[in-house]
Formats: C-alpha cells, structure tokens, sequence
C-alpha cells in the first residue's frame, strides 16, 4: 500500500490532527516577516522537527531562530526557548466525528538566547481536531491551552482552518485563530490568514502564506514561507 502525502502542522496556526508515519522523520522550515509595533520580526528559520515513535505518537522539537527590530543597531537576535513535545492520536474519523489527537509542548528555561530567557516552564496543551468532508474540502479545528514562561495566567487558544485540494497536488486555506488571556476571555482577538500549498512528489510540501488582524486588540501580521520534508530513519 502507497504511503499518503506528507501533511504538515505549517502554515496555518492550526496544528493538525495527523501524526508522522512510525520510523520517519519530518522536518518542517518556515521564514516569515511579523509587522508588530514597535518593529518588524524575522525568522530564519523557524523549525519543527517530528520523528514517528509508533502509529500513534510522535515526538515534537521546536526550534526558532528571530530577529526583533527594535531601532537602528539596537535589533535582538537569537533563539526563542527550546520546545520539546508529542502529539498522540485520540481516535480516527467515524462519520460526523472527527479524527482527534493531544498535543504537549513544554519550553524550558535555560536553553535559549540570553535576549529572550523565560522564568518559568511554559507548557503548552492543545487538542487538535479535522473532519475530512470530502475528497476536495476540509475542516480543521484547535482548542488549547498556552503559558508564555513569564507570568503563571494562561492564554485561551483557538482556531478554525478550511482546506480545499484544488488538484493532486495545489492546495488552498483559510483560517481564523486568537489567543486570548484566561481573565480576559470577554474580548477575543481573531486573527486571519491564507495560503497556498504545492506538493512535489509525495514527501516534500512547498508554502506560502499571510496573516492579517481583523479585531482591534489583534495588532500584527505576517508573511511567510516554507516546506516540509518527511524521509525515513
């Protein structure tokens, strides 16, 4: 039996409900611009790194290297904390209900650039869910919970992503998502974004995408781009 096209957590915010194959490794490299006030963000790379332990769990790194602009020769450079996690499948798609896993995230304290040190662990929890509707349209959904590492309140994650196969190989997206903090939930900012997927061949993933704030308390935007790889181990 054919092995399915790579799936990758990139571009969109949502993370997907799909786990790596077990004995394959998958790589996942993303660039992007973020607008935010006061400057603009680069990453160069953003990058996850899964590795399929069995059918149903996988092992999760996360890495990211960032420039902040902040004013001429004052900008910040280095690499936001380590994040090691799983995603583990819950159950596959039956009918009306959808494949489901849980994903775990923690960044650690220590491993990072000086600029950007946490004080406390920052976890991260999130359920992940997608309902294929069709062979051409799809629906993904993510609820969660994330610690930023400086303060101990939480914040509210949540996003609704569409897909829509427009052949074999050339995808489209569009997305919602927000996060907000715990004793903030009355005012939820919404974030949008879209993009483009191409697949070349079955195990390599090419990407564009932009996010624009349509909420007044949701005040940055970004372009990005990248690909995913899957190989065996």
């Amino acid at each position: 039996k054919a092995m399915d096209p790579i799936r990758a957590d990139r571009p969109d915010q949502s993370e997907s409900s799909y786990l790596v194959p077990k004995g394959y490794a998958q790589m996942e490299i993303g660039f992007s611009i973020t607008d935010t006030d006061p400057g603009f963000i680069y990453a160069y790379p953003s990058a996850l790194w899964k590795y399929g332990l069995t059918d149903n769990f996988e092992l999760r790194l996360i890495t990211q290297y960032i420039t902040i602009q902040k004013s001429p020769n004052a900008d910040q450079n280095g690499f936001l904390p380590l994040a090691v996690g799983f995603k583990s499948k819950l159950s596959n798609q039956k009918g009306v209900l959808p494949k489901m896993s849980f994903l775990g995230h923690l960044r650690l304290p220590g491993v990072v650039s000086d600029e950007f040190e946490i004080t406390y662990l920052a976890p991260e929890l999130r359920l992940a869910f997608d309902h294929a509707v069709s062979d051409f349209f799809s629906v993904g959904y993510n609820v969660g919970l994330l610690w930023n590492g400086t303060d101990s309140e939480p914040y509210v994650l949540y996003s609704l992503t569409t897909g829509i196969n427009i052949s074999k190989r050339l995808g489209i997206f569009g997305e919602v998502y927000g996060a907000t903090p715990q004793r903030d939930s009355e005012s939820l900012p919404l974030n949008v974004d879209a993009g483009i997927t191409y697949l070349i061949g079955n195990n390599f993933l090419l990407d564009v995408s932009a996010s624009e704030g349509i909420t007044d308390n949701a005040d940055f935007s970004y372009v990005s781009a990248g690909f995913s790889y899957r190989f065996k181990l």
